[in-house]
């Protein structure tokens, strides 16, 4: 890794903590002085009037929006993080930064679609080295991924990228090619206007649907394939894995 990279990663980590650091520290103090008023208030042998209350609800406000724009900016912070460390390849490290922008924005649907992309990478360096756990680990970050994507498309349907990676990881990595039909079907909808992104797909799909014996749908996939893709690599391998399939069918 260049010197420049180290540093400017290190920076964003210094950045992120200090900006979180803060952040707690604002939250611990304004709840703090909060707990002080309302003792003050209760404590107080002379009743509060309205306008005194109205203050300290304004005051208590003001910091509570005060935190708020500050874990927005820690949950920003993370998330920049995360996506330079998976330019890097170093999704170990990605999915910690990822947990920690994810507690500022669970809702995020890229933070969850990220999820699933470094956990189904770290699931497949996770070799059985003797006296290792690495099989459970393995497991461990598959299902990681699983739930990262899933959690993305909830979130939102037409996020077409965590469709394809849920595909990917069921006839791939988990042998469950029945579940990712539906998903794969979805996200080739979603790119009708995108030809060569479908024939990824398609090639997917019909991986799927030659696994579970469905041949003929196979094939269907192999046709759309020659009929939308203008990529000669992709129109061979195509034309090639249809014959393949015709020739298991026909025994």
């Amino acid at each position: 890794m260049k010197k420049e990279t180290i540093i400017g990663v290190m920076a964003i980590a210094v950045i992120a903590l200090l900006v979180i650091g803060g952040a707690v520290l604002r939250k611990i103090s304004a709840r703090s002085q909060e707990a002080e008023r309302i003792a003050d208030i209760s404590n107080s042998k002379n009743a509060q009037t309205i306008d005194d209350l109205k203050r300290t609800i304004a005051a208590y406000e003001a910091q509570l929006e005060q935190f708020i724009k500050a874990s927005a900016k820690s949950g920003t912070y993370w998330k920049i993080l995360a996506a330079r460390l998976q330019d890097k390849n170093q999704h170990g490290e990605a999915l910690e930064a990822l947990q920690n922008a994810i507690q500022y924005n669970p809702e995020d649907t890229a933070l969850f679609y990220m999820t699933g992309v470094s956990a189904g990478i770290m699931a497949k360096s996770e070799l059985d080295f003797p006296g290792t756990a690495s099989g459970k680990k393995r497991e461990d970050y598959y299902r990681l991924a699983e739930e990262g994507y899933l959690r993305a498309i909830e979130l939102n349907g037409r996020y077409d990228k965590p469709l394809y990676g849920i595909g990917i990881l069921y006839v791939f990595e988990l042998d469950r090619p029945a579940d990712a039909i539906p998903y794969l079907q979805r996200y080739i909808d979603l790119n009708s206007g995108n030809p060569e992104g479908a024939a990824d797909a398609m090639f997917v799909l019909a991986r799927a649907y030659y696994t579970i014996g469905e041949y003929r749908r196979a094939i269907e996939q192999y046709d759309g394939i020659l009929s939308v893709s203008k990529n000669k690599s992709k129109l061979e391998r195509a034309a090639d894995l249809k014959q393949q399939t015709l020739r298991t069918m026909n025994g």
